[in-house]
């Protein structure tokens, strides 16, 4: 790419007259303008990193502020990820430092390169130079580690420090090409973000320009347009050059002048040449410019590059396009035909899977743009806009329903009149169903429709209809659910067709393992800590707009601490330790999560301004300050309120720090439990929250007298933070207890609290509130009711789809490695796991020896769930070595699992179980295959609390093998059961397996 020149302008009116041609699915984005391709691959799928050429901007010159990106795995889908960096990641670009146009345009071709979990970018800006941002993601956030150009501009009188492009050879060298009109390059260091300064002109290597290299030009210059001086191009390269090695031979592809730009290549030994002319690769296209990005993808290889075939563009708005690269037996390049339809798909798109609705094969009329949901979303929808998607597997049973995650600005469930028409094969094509479009009142709702007649494979339309010229509503995501949905997606149905709006929910609010829970509203949102204790991340955070259905938003922090006990080294372990009880608070904007543990000997206060992005902030401070409450009072100043038995109040630090020196530091209230009378010696009051209403300040805790136990509620208040203080018993039901107060935007208040529900562990409930005399209610006439006066929306039987969830073990570009859903038990080894090793997989190595499975690191969990879950799983086991155990558990310390045992250098199928608080191995049958499904079933009600453990070869006939293992909340865990996959060694480290899935079921009801 180039500054406009008088000679480009002039060529416009001569390129209108070139035939336009109207490409079906090239260019592979139609929702901007894109240019300057620059592909690459990592993991498995293809990134197409490129500049952007604005919509509107000045007349004849390039209006260029960011680069974006798109992906595939097929090469006909392209989910669209919009910007994910701009001119404004480079300080030293502003307008006050560098002149020319500032942060408003300049972002030419870019160039992206992993290298070691890192991800660079190479920017050049515009007369400026060329620099370098880096990130652990390719959705950013990138940053400038130089904060100056890597390759100077016009201040070392370097007119052409445009086009980077960066390849790394088989030998680890990195070499970073640009240059217009002269070809340069630099020996990059292993940090990629430096160079060798020892070849070259500092560094710097200028490579011949000889016809012999690169080409004659045709017909030659005679202008000229080198700086700082004028000088003639002497060959035909003009720009970007895009290094690429196919066996021993290294390909130089550039464009080649002179204007309208064609693409051309030579070759050389090494990848720094010498180079040899090879060819013409492409003849101009309707753009001066074009750009070659050349990529090897699924057993082929691709040319990207650029043209003007969009509605309305031209040489400043162009669109990226692509098609096959072949090479003939001699290594030459034969020229490439621009073709209408693209490349041939080279896998299926899943439609049982959440899609982005930016993930687009063709579309008319629609545009994108950052999501409140998170990525993007498509807009500008109007009536007979459409989007394609290519080769879509319908299986051959086909689908039965459609759900769509949409947003509109008519009044919730209002109806909008628009409509989504689901196609088949063309735009008017088999018409499968139709999805009448709800309003929303401006939120993301999911909304539903019937599918008949969807099997086999077929090209996919979106057909958008409603009132002419209005905007309809917003798309951010789709799912189909397939006719034969088995048991164990039931949550994934859930979902998609939740139960109807009438139904009222239920307690227990979520039939899983969520104690100690702290809950506010920010606006019409609420927010929920809880306790995991040893796993990682922890201090699990929670969200629901309605307080009955809720999911997981973040976790406060990756690893509590770095020791030995919370890395299961040398004997020591963190079970039943890790952090414990916490508070939720929001004040001035921020998000206050903190929590304490005996086994850093810290207090722990971790804040946000988002919790569900994050970046979350630690402070941390001694002593440990056990159950508190973090409380900010009216006038400024922050307290916390902690102990058991005797409730102490101390001040803060406002930075919250530490503990205020010379701060209040007080008894509130001497014995919690003296509210039982004589009838103590049970559990101490703890478990602190403190609220503030209508001036007054309620204190919230939980005890047990000591002739019986029952977890009790007790309520304190007083007119003043430090009291004096006067209470009562507010609730005693079936141990339903410890927690505090919460309010509906609507006026209604309800009391949080959990109750030990056995093997499954600590379950929430929601308690409705009333008010008398100034006292909180608690309940019916001292009961907690089952049935609530709120819709139950998606809860389901254990409302706990929003915080466990399937695993294919394949992931979108940019998202998280594992789903918020999992957590590890102790501390992860990062080293020993692995999402990209084997693709679609999720691979476990070991690098040590233990002796059971309570000792082995790395072992992944989710929650159980009642009445009733099962999980399933299959496992590659070909990579074990003698003395290795993998597998599926339920786990906690009487555990039991099904698994794969090599002893001897032989695999057998074991079920072991440690319900009698020693491992014993139950069962064992030969395995000769490498490949095997797990099943493990745990049921908690009615009692006795059970596991059954089963294995399949097909993952279709199940085969019980062992007993059934009992299954109790026992401690020093206190934590309910976990499903778990596991590997571990007891002889040898250094062997592998993988792991295909993880799927979670429930019976019907629950029942047995």
């Amino acid at each position: 790419m180039k500054k406009t020149t008088r000679s480009a302008v002039v060529l416009l009116s001569a390129l209108a007259a070139l035939p336009t041609t109207s490409f079906a699915l090239n260019p592979v984005i139609q929702t901007m303008y894109t240019a300057d391709p620059a592909p690459m691959v990592h993991d498995g799928t293809l990134y197409l990193f490129s500049s952007h050429d604005e919509d509107v901007g000045e007349p004849n010159n390039f209006n260029m502020k960011d680069w974006v990106l798109a992906t595939t795995t097929d090469m006909v889908n392209w989910t669209q990820h919009g910007a994910v960096a701009s001119l404004r990641d480079f300080p030293w670009a502003a307008k006050e430092i560098s002149g020319w146009d500032g942060f408003d345009n300049g972002a030419w071709a870019p160039h992206v390169i992993e290298r070691d979990g890192k991800w660079y970018l190479y920017g050049p800006v515009q007369g400026r130079g060329i620099g370098v941002l880096v990130a652990d993601n390719p959705l950013g956030p990138y940053i400038d580690p130089l904060k100056k150009p890597l390759i100077g501009g016009h201040s070392s009188g370097l007119y052409d420090s445009i086009d980077p492009t960066v390849h790394i050879d088989d030998n680890g060298q990195a070499y970073l090409y640009w240059g217009n009109p002269n070809l340069w390059s630099v020996k990059l260091n292993k940090d990629m973000i430096s160079y060798d300064t020892s070849v070259g002109e500092n560094g710097i290597i200028r490579h011949p320009m000889t016809v012999k290299a690169l080409g004659e030009r045709n017909p030659p210059d005679t202008q000229g347009t080198t700086l700082p001086k004028p000088a003639l191009r002497g060959t035909s390269y003009e720009e970007g050059p895009w290094l690429y090695k196919l066996k021993n031979l290294n390909y130089l592809f550039f464009a080649g002048g002179p204007l309208p730009e064609h693409l051309a290549y030579s070759t050389g030994p090494t990848p720094e040449g010498p180079w040899s002319y090879g060819g013409v690769v492409m003849a101009p296209q309707n753009a001066f410019t074009n750009h070659p990005g050349v990529v090897d993808y699924k057993g082929k290889t691709y040319l990207f590059y650029h043209n003007a075939a969009l509605p309305g563009g031209d040489g400043f708005k162009r669109s990226v396009a692509v098609d096959e690269l072949k090479f003939n037996p001699d290594g030459s390049v034969p020229m490439v035909q621009p073709t209408k339809e693209g490349p041939a798909p080279v896998a299926t798109l899943d439609p049982y899977k959440r899609v982005e609705a930016e993930t687009i094969a063709w579309s008319s009329g629609v545009k994108i743009e950052p999501s409140s949901a998170g990525s993007q979303n498509v807009r500008d929808i109007h009536d007979g806009d459409h989007i394609r998607l290519r080769n879509v597997d319908f299986g051959a049973t086909g689908a039965r329903a459609f759900t769509a995650s949409l947003s509109s600005t008519a009044k919730a469930k209002q109806a909008t009149g628009a409509k989504i028409e689901i196609r088949l094969g063309k735009l008017d094509g088999q018409l499968i169903g139709t999805l009448p479009v709800s309003g929303t009142g401006g939120e993301w709702k999911p909304q539903s429709a019937r599918i008949s007649g969807a099997s086999g494979v077929h090209d996919l339309f979106f057909v958008f209809r409603g009132a002419a010229g209005e905007e309809l509503f917003k798309f951010d995501h789709w799912q189909f659910s397939p006719r034969d949905l088995a048991a164990d997606s039931a949550s994934v149905a859930s979902q998609l067709l939740p139960a109807a709006q009438a139904d009222p929910a239920h307690n227990p609010l979520i039939w899983a393992d969520v104690p100690d829970i702290a809950i506010i509203r920010v606006g019409k949102t609420y927010y929920m800590s809880s306790t995991t204790m040893h796993m990682s991340p922890g201090l699990p955070i929670m969200k629901s707009t309605d307080l009955v259905n809720w999911s997981m938003a973040s976790y406060a922090y990756e690893t509590l601490a770095d020791n030995e006990a919370l890395r299961l080294e040398n004997g020591k372990n963190a079970y039943g330790a890790g952090s414990w009880a916490s508070s939720l608070r929001y004040h001035d904007g921020v998000f206050h999560a903190s929590t304490f543990s005996a086994t850093s000997g810290r207090t722990h206060v971790y804040t946000t301004r988002d919790p569900e992005r994050g970046p979350w902030k630690e402070t941390s401070f001694e002593p440990v300050l056990g159950d508190h409450s973090l409380f900010f009072d009216d006038d400024g100043r922050v307290y916390v309120v902690y102990g058991g038995g005797r409730i102490m109040l101390t001040e803060l630090k406002p930075d919250l720090s530490g503990i205020k020196p010379g701060g209040v530091n007080k008894v509130l209230i001497e014995n919690v439990n003296a509210l039982f009378g004589d009838d103590l010696g049970g559990l101490n009051g703890e478990g602190s929250q403190l609220i503030k209403i209508d001036g007054r300040y309620y204190l919230f805790n939980i005890a047990s007298p000591g002739s019986r136990w029952a977890r009790t509620v007790i309520v304190h208040r007083a007119d003043a933070i430090d009291g004096p203080y006067e209470g009562r018993i507010a609730l005693d039901d079936r141990g339903i207890a410890q927690g505090g107060l919460i309010d509906t935007p609507e006026g209604k208040w309800y009391a949080y609290l959990f109750k030990d529900n056995g093997a499954v562990g600590r379950i929430p409930y929601l308690v409705p509130v009333t008010w008398k005399d100034g006292w909180p209610v608690l309940g019916e006439d001292g009961k907690v009711p089952m049935t609530l006066d709120i819709p139950a929306g998606g809860q389901g039987v254990s409302g706990a789809s929003g915080i466990v969830a399937s695993d294919e073990f394949d992931r979108r570009p940019g998202a998280p490695a594992l789903p918020l859903a999992w957590q590890w038990n102790h501390n992860p080894e990062p080293r020993d796991w692995s999402l990209a090793k084997r693709p679609g997989y999720l691979s476990l190595v070991t690098s040590r020896v233990v002796s059971t499975l309570p000792e082995a690191p790395n072992t992944l969990t989710q929650r159980t769930f009642g009445p009733d879950s099962s999980a399933t799983t299959s496992i590659d086991v070909s990579g074990m070595k003698d003395g290795d155990y993998a597998g599926l558990a339920a786990f906690q310390k009487r555990y039991g699992f099904v698994g794969v045992k090599m002893s001897g250098g032989a695999k057998s199928l074991v079920m072991v179980s440690a319900d009698s608080d020693y491992p014993e191995e139950i069962a064992s049958i030969p395995l000769s295959g490498k490949t095997v499904h797990l099943k493990v079933e745990c049921e908690f009600e009615p009692a006795p609390e059970f596991a059954r453990f089963s294995y399949s070869l097909d993952g279709k006939s199940w085969t019980p093998i062992g007993r059934p293992s009992a299954l109790a909340y026992t401690f020093p865990h206190f934590m309910g059961y976990r499903f778990a996959l596991f590997y571990y060694s007891t002889k040898t480290a250094g062997g592998r397996v993988d792991f295909d899935y993880y799927r979670i079921g429930q019976k019907s009801g629950g029942s047995r």
